[in-house]
């Protein structure tokens, strides 16, 4: 059995892969010292009454009881450890660490006096020296596991996972059991990118504890992140049963079954947890979103309209509250938000193109090439922003340009087939140049055959070459394709 009765444990981030903050915690459950003492007030006797109230977490009594014992008796290495404790259930580490070291004065072979030093020290941010302090209890005691698992959790915080990990495998070699050891191990596997062991890390840890809610929540997480999204519901629903009033749990179900498609159900596990959450941003936002895509525009404006009450400065809730606006053909209306996301992250390529895809709505056709034209001057590697930019150019009849766009956007893709066609388009309004036209459209239909523009388009095309048996091939084909024209 492990001597240790303190546990420490880091837990990652709260979005997909997001394993990237380590708090250590230390759990004050008291080591019960037993003895008959037939006689009142001695050391011995403050010593008990302050491991009762230490396990009642009634810590300001304990320390007061521990004080007492000390009075009496300030050899006693263990009483030492115990006011250690109960500072540390205080939050008062810099004095635990004095205790501590005390009670290491008067016996330096204890080891559990060292690992809670380690302790201590690493909740001051001392990582360096935590770590010395749980080298020396895992000199004292090597087979103790949470001596090694806490130097795992210091040297996480260090950001040096590798030795992280080889601490972590030393305490589950020692004690397979302790749930806090896989978590923590599955922690330290998602940063060094070893998401298949990472998850199965997780799962153990769920196993041997199924009331861990960081033990489920990070197995959603990490199933997530490798596209595992209908498990990662089932860990998400198993944490949801677990604490129904965990509002980030039924946020992440909310993701998982989106990502799903499954979007109504999504939008409702998104209500709860703004029911249990009235303020958190990220369950208003996912509401909102899932509302949308379930068609329920008005809905998931006056959601949108919440998120962004709550944080004006996400950009994702101001581009979403205007595509709502599009969805409802409010596409002046939409443009404001558009502006808003812009002016918050100008670099983001999707707000713009999004614009432009409101203002090519509107017919303002000038606007939408302006705004292209800014989204290719900071994205050039933007094929499907050529492609709009050349629409939007042959709609202002500017051919040489709208095929100058065409050609950047099939150079960045060459099986970019949109392109290809569009291209044939404008050779033909704007020079009359079938022959390059039919390349282009045959260009489109290599791409894909099953294309029932490029076919129609070729056909139209070979028609002005008066190539009629041709033409009526290809527009046959389209037929089969689906075309009633």
């Amino acid at each position: 059995m492990n001597p240790y009765s303190q546990r420490t444990e880091f837990t990652g981030g709260s979005h997909i892969k997001a394993f990237t903050i380590f708090i250590l915690i230390a759990l004050t459950q008291s080591m019960c010292f037993v003895c008959s003492c037939s006689e009142e007030y001695t050391a011995n006797y403050w010593l008990e009454k302050g491991d009762e109230f230490l396990r009642n977490s009634t810590f300001e009594i304990a320390l007061d009881c521990y004080n007492k014992s000390i009075e009496l008796d300030s050899t006693n290495a263990s009483i030492w450890i115990k006011k250690g404790r109960a500072l540390v259930g205080l939050n008062r580490y810099s004095e635990a660490l004095f205790a501590y070291n005390e009670s290491i004065r008067l016996d330096p072979q204890q080891a559990m006096a060292w690992y809670s030093k380690g302790l201590a020290l690493a909740n001051l941010g001392l990582y360096n020296e935590s770590i010395a302090a749980f080298d020396e209890a895992i000199v004292i005691q090597p087979e103790v596991a949470l001596s090694w698992l806490s130097k795992g959790i210091s040297l996480a915080n260090m950001g040096l996972f590798n030795e992280s990990l080889q601490a972590m495998d030393m305490a589950a070699s020692m004690d397979g059991n302790l749930s806090d050891v896989w978590l923590n191990r599955g922690l330290v596997l998602a940063e060094l990118d070893r998401d298949d062991e990472s998850v199965d890390s997780f799962r153990r840890a769920a196993q041997l504890d199924k009331s861990s809610e960081e033990a489920w929540l990070n197995l959603g997480l990490a199933l997530m992140s490798k596209g595992n999204n209908s498990d990662a519901l089932a860990a998400y629903e198993n944490l949801t049963e677990l604490n129904p009033i965990n509002a980030n749990a039924w946020i992440k179900k909310g993701e998982a079954l989106l990502t799903l498609g499954r979007a109504a159900e999504s939008s409702e596990s998104f209500y709860r947890a703004t029911m249990i959450d009235p303020i958190n941003a990220d369950a208003w936002y996912g509401r909102a979103m899932a509302l949308r895509l379930s068609g329920r525009y008005n809905e998931s404006i006056e959601a949108y309209n919440r998120t962004v009450e709550l944080e004006p400065g996400n950009s994702d809730a101001w581009n979403g509250l205007a595509i709502s606006h599009v969805e409802m053909e409010r596409y002046n209306e939409s443009l404001e938000w558009f502006d808003r996301a812009i002016e918050i992250d100008p670099d983001e390529i999707g707000f713009q193109y999004n614009k432009a895809l409101a203002l090519n709505k509107l017919g303002n056709y000038s606007e939408e090439v302006a705004v292209l034209n800014r989204t290719v001057e900071q994205h050039p590697d933007c094929a499907v922003c050529w492609n709009n930019l050349g629409l939007a150019l042959a709609r202002l009849e500017q051919y040489d340009s709208a095929i100058e766009a065409y050609d950047r956007a099939v150079e960045l893709n060459s099986s970019y087939m949109e392109p290809w066609n569009n291209r044939g388009i404008a050779m033909v309004l704007g020079y009359e140049d079938v022959a390059g036209a039919l390349q282009s459209f045959d260009r489109a239909i290599q791409i894909d055959p099953r294309s029932v523009e490029a076919w129609v388009n070729k056909a139209n095309a070979l028609d002005m070459a008066d190539r009629g048996p041709e033409a009526q091939e290809a527009r046959e084909k389209a037929k089969m394709l689906g075309y009633q024209g």
